[in-house]
């Protein structure tokens, strides 16, 4: 887990620091360069906690009960598609309120996925006294 969030974390920063520089190497028009690189700073936050939901259905699937893992991406489509249909209704949207959703979503889908581990760590885990 320390290794997955470190390496996301650093990926993070690299797209917050030279998202320009990445993005260049697939366009030259400044209007998709200008709208990629708003994407990459925004969604970039989501790969620490895709690091640890990622580390989190790993060790489900080690532990033979992938159920939680199923759980959390289900609450997670759920959370996401509600609000998500509620804001393309709105006139005011714009498409970072989405990339914004999905972070939030993604934080909520790691605490929960964090949550459901502990959960099953401390049922399979609990030794007589």
């Amino acid at each position: 887990a320390i290794a997955c969030v470190s390496i996301m974390l650093i990926m993070t920063l690299l797209c917050q620091w030279k998202a320009p520089l990445l993005v260049g190497a697939f366009t030259n028009d400044p209007h998709v360069r200008q709208v990629a690189v708003q994407y990459l700073r925004i969604l970039s936050w989501n790969f620490v906690g895709t690091g640890i939901i990622f580390t989190c259905s790993g060790l489900f699937q080690a532990i033979g009960n992938t159920w939680p893992a199923l759980l959390s991406s289900a609450a997670r489509i759920l959370i996401f598609c509600i609000p998500a249909v509620w804001l393309s209704l709105q006139p005011w949207v714009q498409l970072e309120n989405f990339w914004h959703l999905s972070v939030a979503t993604v934080a909520l889908q790691a605490v929960f996925s964090l949550w459901l581990l502990l959960g099953e760590f401390r049922k399979r885990l609990a030794f007589a006294t």
